[in-house]
């Protein structure tokens, strides 16, 4: 096993677990949570080792669609220290989510098939990060999605999951189309969807004027479904019908943000592209602002913690939009995962000690019967609202910095 093997096996491992999950774990829980456990913390691992080795220097694929001097879609992995930070995310995050979730869905129906919707999900996930092209990253684009709506709709005989579910899917489809429109237009100009290949030919992009940034913004569209950005960020308030530990995972930790990844990824070409930064800056300005103001007006946990994740996401498109390297909103998406996991974690831990009450009102006084709890959510909260002096502080105020 070499650094040329890793990044593979980090992909297949969870989907490996998921099939044997579908096939064979429907008689035996301790069965599907070990095998999805046992994944996840193999990915988790080689995530680790492969983040203090050195960057690939030769390119990892094969060809999927390979038409001579036509059209060629190659398949492989990229290893720099921007999908080397999003591995260590969402791998060290994902087996932590997989442990809380034995627990929470021990007396659920599905329990098999939960986690084998997890195991499908990290998989989905992980082809985003390693994706060394713009079709491999969309097919994984589009995995993430259905991931998501099985997740979502897990408590599928509940209407609000099941109308939540599809909206997430339905929402997300217009982003994607938009996202689709701008991979062809990048295609188009440059005859590659290998990023690398596009970053060589941005001398060609900057010739194209207002065709560039029309590009940009429709590939930003992505972003815009993905990550909650309005008017797009209607369904990710709505998907908190899922599981709580779904919520942890795919809607604080790794799904949403997987369009400031991608931004990120792309952010070479968004330089030389001023007036899409501008519309980019804006968008997510403008969310950070709405999503913090619509959050004071809830009162369910959930809900709570859902409009700050739009808010938080929001600062990191604003992020996007304004920095001089991707480096800046990837330090806050790094810190926000951890805390924000943290925090929807905590709301699950409270929401089944009030036997799955979910009313902030009709809380209170837990601090004495949750100490723990209790001492987890005050750490995710100053991390949160940034809490820190004389430059030193939580994670969240280290990213405000």
């Amino acid at each position: 096993m070499n650094g040329t093997t890793i990044p593979w096996i980090i992909l297949f491992a969870p989907l490996v677990a998921a099939v044997l999950i579908l096939f064979f774990g429907k008689q035996s829980k301790p069965f599907s949570a070990g095998l999805a456990i046992a994944a996840a913390t193999l990915c988790g691992v080689l995530s680790w080792w492969l983040f203090f080795q050195p960057d690939a220097t030769e390119p990892n694929r094969f060809f999927w669609i390979n038409i001579p001097d036509v059209f060629s879609v190659p398949m492989g992995v990229t290893v720099d220290h921007l999908s080397k930070v999003m591995l260590v995310v969402v791998n060290t995050i994902a087996p932590l989510v997989f442990i809380y979730s034995v627990g929470y869905m021990a007396h659920e129906e599905g329990y098999w098939r939960y986690f084998a919707g997890l195991s499908l999900f990290l998989f989905s996930m992980l082809g985003i990060v390693l994706a060394d092209n713009f079709v491999m990253m969309f097919i994984f684009w589009e995995l993430v999605g259905v991931s998501s709506y099985i997740l979502i709709g897990h408590y599928y005989s509940k209407d609000s999951a099941a109308d939540a579910s599809k909206q997430a899917f339905l929402v997300n489809r217009i982003g994607d189309f938009g996202f689709m429109l701008g991979i062809l237009m990048i295609w188009l100009a440059t005859g590659t969807v290998v990023f690398q290949q596009i970053f060589e030919k941005i001398p060609v992009l900057e010739g194209t004027g207002i065709y560039l940034t029309i590009a940009c913004v429709l590939v930003f569209c992505g972003t815009v479904g993905k990550s909650a950005q309005m008017p797009l960020h209607v369904w990710l308030p709505n998907s908190m019908e899922g599981p709580t530990p779904v919520s942890s995972l795919l809607h604080a930790a790794t799904m949403v943000a997987a369009g400031v990844y991608m931004l990120a990824r792309f952010f070479p070409v968004l330089l030389v592209a001023p007036v899409s930064r501008e519309v980019i800056a804006w968008v997510g300005g403008i969310t950070c602002l709405a999503a913090g103001l619509m959050a004071t007006q809830q009162n369910d946990i959930k809900r709570i913690l859902a409009y700050s994740t739009i808010s938080q996401l929001g600062y990191m498109v604003l992020g996007i939009g304004v920095a001089p390297t991707p480096d800046v909103p990837m330090f806050h998406l790094f810190t926000h995962a951890f805390f924000k996991c943290l925090l929807f974690l905590c709301a699950g831990s409270v929401i089944v000690g009030m036997h799955h009450e979910q009313d902030i009102w009709k809380m209170g006084a837990l601090k004495n019967k949750m100490p723990f709890t209790f001492l987890c959510t005050i750490a995710g909260t100053l991390a949160l609202t940034g809490f820190g002096f004389y430059g030193i502080g939580f994670s969240g105020f280290i990213a405000r910095i």
